[in-house]
């Protein structure tokens, strides 16, 4: 602006006269405006949008965010020796991991510890929803009010089921299908838009004609994990109550296929072996941990996910080749990597 009022006027005005100053005033209200613009232009597709701004996109087709989810599992309650009386475990019994940022689960059914036996299973939850609360087999150690007479916790088995607060990308994801996949209330988009607008669930394969004419199967799965059972029972009875007329509908847990993967990696140079492995470990769990119901194994796809991880020079991959039917959802099973020094 002021070289062109200079081009214009034929002077150039001191950048603290009443000119300049005006100048330097308009141009960043300009600036402003054309800031404004921009940031609103963003904010008007569902391409774009973003936060507070998506979600209002969302709820134009009926869709809201989703919040995070607790994940589930068991606990074992357990004494070194046994002991003539019963020992309850109470709903609410609180334990945790150690370390310096512990994270909470809480028991959510009682049990008891029956007389002359020296452990019990409780099914148990993280204190809080999100992916934080996903914990090893073997990770739950800390009995934070601990029953009288019981003497350690633990868990066996891994607590999955984990989520974060859905974000950005996922929820564009959904919007955008719902556009392009218009729900009728009796189509196959119906079914399936209901299923992952509930937390917990992540994707979700519709099998019309399951058991014949007039049936639809819905099998549901979470993020690397089946959804839990309460999940699948209010998704069963909220379709089953606004199912079309002499339509069955039956809705489950997707069934949980291992898939087995065996990895030889170079390492690229100056990396420790111990490095390498973990990293390539988590590029595992996270690429099964993006597949969805009757989705299938890419050993390319995972191939790259290793590479990604930008400490390799090469791999050599063995993977399951089972096939995932439409009722299955390929989960990570055992991972070994083996890393190679390079030269």
């Amino acid at each position: 602006m002021k070289k062109k009022f200079t081009d214009l006027a034929g002077y150039s005005p001191d950048d603290a006269s009443d000119i300049g100053i005006r100048i330097r005033l308009l141009a960043g209200e300009i600036y402003s405006i054309g800031t404004a613009v921009d940031w609103l232009k963003r904010q008007s597709f569902a391409q774009t949008a973003n936060g507070q701004e998506l979600e209002y996109r969302a709820q134009e087709r009926g869709l809201s965010r989703k919040n995070p989810v607790q994940a589930h599992g068991i606990l074992t309650f357990s004494r070194d020796s046994a002991i003539w009386f019963d020992v309850p475990v109470a709903a609410g019994t609180v334990c945790s991991t150690a370390g310096a940022n512990p994270v909470r689960y809480v028991t959510t059914g009682a049990a008891v510890l029956k007389a002359n036996t020296l452990s019990v299973d409780v099914p148990a939850q993280a204190e809080e929803g999100g992916s934080a609360g996903n914990a090893e087999a073997g990770s739950i150690t800390v009995a934070v009010t601990i029953p009288t007479g019981i003497q350690a916790v633990n868990n066996a088995s891994a607590f999955a089921g984990g989520e974060d607060e859905e974000s950005d990308s996922a929820l564009r994801s959904r919007l955008l299908q719902s556009s392009a996949s218009a729900s009728n209330g009796a189509n196959a988009a119906y079914y399936r838009d209901y299923a992952l607008s509930c937390d917990g669930v992540d994707s979700a394969s519709v099998v019309p004609r399951a058991n014949g004419a007039g049936t639809v199967a819905l099998y549901l799965g979470g993020r690397g994990c089946a959804p839990s059972d309460a999940v699948v029972a209010k998704i069963s009875g909220d379709l089953n109550a606004a199912r079309e007329i002499c339509t069955q509908v039956t809705v489950a847990a997707a069934q949980m296929l291992p898939v087995n993967v065996t990895a030889s990696v170079t390492a690229a140079a100056g990396l420790d072996s111990s490095e390498v492995s973990a990293a390539c470990e988590t590029a595992v769990r996270n690429y099964f941990d993006g597949l969805g119901v009757s989705e299938p194994v890419v050993p390319a796809a995972l191939n790259a996910a290793l590479f990604s991880t930008g400490m390799i020079r090469n791999c050599t991959l063995s993977v399951g080749t089972a096939s995932v039917s439409q009722n299955q959802m390929a989960v990570c099973g055992t991972i070994t990597v083996t890393v190679t020094q390079g030269g």
